[in-house]
């Protein structure tokens, strides 16, 4: 239970931050370039990409989990604490280059954690999800509805305090757990869990969603507020409600997964974002794009995807393999707004275009999904066996 508490802390600080970087960096940091913007974003997420996967590599050599972890919400806390006294774009992106090469080791860490020695990891990655959801809620509904007179300095310093909540939580209560250190004999590549039957096809899809998400929810504040008129309080709402509605139903996510097998849910959740993206390119209305972001689509796509990362590796590699399901995302993360900031940039002039790109690569992403139908029934089958042969059946 602990490290579910833990984890909800730092996610109610990492939903007031990251909502609104690109609308601080324009409004309150006074960057016009959307250039400009996307090195803010995307640096960090390049950073985050590699380091993700050493954390998780280093944790599994190591055998430990719970010290990587407090590592991760130390970094979290550190960046907040130190956004909140910059002065300029320069600052924030060296502050935020600093801090991700930490703050990387948290998430793929707690995953493994989570999903070792357990044949429910479906329900578990679910439970996990719920935990974040909640607190992705709390953050980004109140600094939606705060950011016009606390300000983003402030609402950064509440950011830095929770997640020294999250480090303190982690110490006195997360029971650490070792496993079997893993041991890789004349293989050097930190990346052989990529070789795994599948692996690669499921990274890619990953990425390419999460490019095609990113290239316009870097800068989804600047579309709902500047460019359909809507006000800062529209951007937390969109963002809660999706985040109250995955607490809603992330359990049940969970066990779905373990059910009917990831990738079927996988596929579900590629459709509802193609839905969201066309929703996005064609309204006119910020109460519609509002509701569209609130669609809770993420809980599909991050708990099938996990799990069924979890079972293509082994116990002693699943750090590695949470690792580059996070790089994954990170390098969509790093890689989707420059395509977004380019096309706002060069072609487009403004943002709410860049939905058609945001379409597009979910739908490849949904044909690479299709691709791994047979890999997921097999291992599905598979675990379902293993665990009737452990019930004595």
């Amino acid at each position: 239970m602990a490290i579910y508490i833990s984890f909800g802390f730092q996610s109610t600080a990492t939903a007031i931050s990251w909502q609104f970087i690109t609308y601080f960096v324009k409004h309150d940091l006074q960057v016009s370039s959307f250039l400009l913007m996307t090195l803010v974003w995307s640096a960090p997420a390049v950073v985050t990409m590699v380091a993700s996967n050493l954390w998780g590599s280093v944790s599994d050599k190591k055998g430990r989990r719970k010290p990587f972890m407090i590592m991760g919400f130390v970094g979290y806390a550190a960046t907040y604490l130190m956004y909140s006294f910059i002065q300029d774009w320069l600052q924030f992106l060296f502050v935020s280059l600093v801090g991700s090469f930490f703050y990387a080791a948290a998430l793929p860490i707690g995953q493994a954690y989570l999903t070792t020695d357990t044949k429910s990891k479906g329900e578990r990655l679910g439970s996990f999800l719920m935990a974040q959801s909640a607190g992705w809620f709390i953050g980004a509904l109140g600094s939606g509805y705060t950011y016009d007179f606390l300000g983003m300095f402030m609402l950064y310093r509440i950011a830095g305090f929770l997640s020294i909540g999250a480090v303190l939580l982690c110490i006195i209560f997360v029971r650490d757990i070792h496993v079997t250190p893993s041991i890789e004999v004349d293989e050097p590549d930190k990346l052989t869990i990529l070789k795994k039957p599948g692996m690669k096809r499921l990274v890619g899809s990953i990425t390419l969603s999460s490019i095609g998400i990113n290239s316009l929810t870097f800068v989804l504040a600047i579309l709902i507020v500047d460019e359909l008129k809507g006000n800062p309080a529209h951007v937390g709402l969109a963002n809660s409600l999706a985040t109250f509605f995955a607490v809603l139903i992330a359990s049940r996510i969970g066990r779905a997964v373990d059910q009917k097998g990831p990738i079927n849910i996988l596929l579900v959740g590629y459709s509802l974002y193609m839905i969201i993206a066309f929703i996005f390119a064609t309204t006119t209305d910020p109460m519609i794009a509002t509701l569209s972001q609130a669609i809770p689509v993420y809980p599909f796509v991050s708990t099938a995807a996990y799990s069924m990362a979890a079972m293509i590796s082994g116990k002693s590699e699943r750090g590695r393999a949470m690792g580059v399901i996070v790089g994954g995302q990170n390098a969509g993360n790093a890689i989707g707004p420059i395509i977004g900031g380019l096309f706002a940039e060069y072609i487009f002039g403004r943002v709410q275009p860049i939905a058609w790109i945001y379409l597009l690569l979910n739908f490849i992403a949904l044909l690479l999904a299709l691709s791994l139908i047979t890999i997921s029934k097999e291992l599905h089958e598979n675990e379902k066996a293993d665990e009737a042969v452990e019930m004595g059946l």
